[in-house]
C-alpha cells in the first residue's frame, strides 16, 4: 500500500469541471488505485469555483467557495469510484448552520466522513470563519487515520488525542502564503510524527492564484515524515515533492512504515507520555518558579 501527498497548484478555467479533469489526470500519473491513500491540500476545494469572470473580496470567496463545496465533494466521490483510492479531498469553505467552516471530505470505497479545521488562523478569524467540529479517527484498510488541517498541526494536544485513540497515520493538508508558514507546518508535522510514533503526510497548496485573495500566493513542499528512529532516516523524512511546485511525495511502503513507526526504536515517546503528566494527576504544579531577580 502507498501514501500519496500532493502539492497542488490550482488553475483558473472557463468551465466548472476543469478541476476534475486535472485531478483525474494527476491521479492517473501517480498510479493511484485501491491500494493508495491520497491527500490534497487545504483550500484546494476552492478550485471548483475558479472559472469565469469573478471579482470578489475574501468574504465573497467564502460564500462562493461554500456554494461550490458540495459539487467539489461529488467530484471527489467520482474519483474514488473510478480509481478505488481513498482520498482526503482538498479543504474549502463549507456551511455549518449559519456559519462557514474549513472542511474536507475523507472518502473511500467503504465510506466517508468530514474533517474540519479546529483552530482558525488570525486571517481566518478576521474574515469570520468559524472553528470546526472535532474530527473522528477513520479506521481504514491502511490503518487508523487522523487528519489536522494546516494550523491545527501546530498544536500538539490535537494530535495527541488521535495518538491516544490509536492513530497510525496523520494527514495534514495545508495552505500558507509565506515560507515561514510552510516551515511552521512542516516542523509541526515532523514533531507530531515523533510524539505520536506515526506516519505524517503534509500536502500544501502551491503557486499563485491572483484572482482569489484567499489563496493568491502559496508556498510549500509535499512531505511524508516518520519518527527519526529505528530503521528510518535520521531526518525522519521519507519522501518529498518539489519545493513550491506542483508535485507528489510518495511512500510505497506504507504498511511496513506504519508498523516500524509504531514499534519504535531507541526511544518510545508515546509510551512514556503518562510520566510527563504526574504533576497534573497529583495536583502538584507542573512547573515551580524560582525568582533570581
Amino acid at each position: 500500500m502507498k501514501l500519496i501527498a500532493f502539492s497542488w497548484q490550482p488553475d483558473w478555467a472557463q468551465t466548472p469541471d476543469h478541476w476534475l479533469d486535472r485531478y483525474r489526470a494527476a491521479l492517473a500519473d501517480a498510479d493511484a488505485d485501491r491500494d493508495s491513500l491520497v491527500v490534497f491540500p487545504e483550500y484546494a476545494a476552492l478550485e471548483a469555483a475558479f472559472y469565469g469572470d469573478v471579482s470578489l473580496d475574501a468574504r465573497g470567496w467564502m460564500t462562493r467557495g461554500a456554494d461550490h463545496f458540495d459539487a467539489y465533494c461529488d467530484g471527489i466521490r467520482t474519483l474514488v469510484a473510478e480509481t478505488g483510492a481513498t482520498i482526503l479531498g482538498g479543504s474549502g469553505f463549507a456551511r455549518s448552520g449559519e456559519q462557514i467552516v474549513n472542511r474536507a471530505l475523507f472518502c473511500g470505497p467503504e465510506g466517508e466522513g468530514f474533517v474540519e479545521k479546529r483552530t482558525p488562523t488570525p486571517y481566518e478569524r478576521a474574515i469570520d470563519m468559524a472553528a470546526g467540529a472535532p474530527t473522528p479517527l477513520f479506521e481504514t484498510r491502511f490503518g487508523k487515520v487522523g487528519a489536522l488541517i494546516c494550523y491545527d498541526s501546530e498544536f500538539p494536544l490535537l494530535s495527541r488525542r488521535y495518538a491516544d485513540a490509536g492513530a497510525e497515520i496523520l494527514l495534514v493538508p495545508s495552505c500558507t502564503d509565506t515560507e515561514h508558514g510552510a516551515m511552521r507546518v512542516e516542523i509541526g508535522c515532523r514533531a507530531r510524527a515523533l510524539e505520536g510514533q506515526m506516519i505524517v503526510a503534509m500536502s500544501p497548496l502551491v503557486g499563485e492564484v491572483p484572482e482569489c485573495d484567499v489563496v493568491d500566493v502559496n508556498f510549500g513542499q509535499a512531505g511524508i515524515f516518520a519518527p527519526p528512529d529505528g530503521s528510518f532516516p535520521a531526518s525522519g523524512i521519507l519522501a518529498t515533492g518539489t519545493k513550491h511546485f506542483q508535485s507528489t511525495a510518495v511512500l510505497d511502503t506504507l504498511t511496513e512504515s506504519v508498523a516500524e513507526a509504531h514499534r519504535g526504536g531507541a526511544v518510545s515517546v508515546k509510551t512514556h507520555w503518562p510520566e510527563t503528566e504526574t504533576g497534573r494527576e497529583t495536583g502538584e504544579k507542573a512547573v515551580e518558579t524560582l525568582k533570581f531577580i
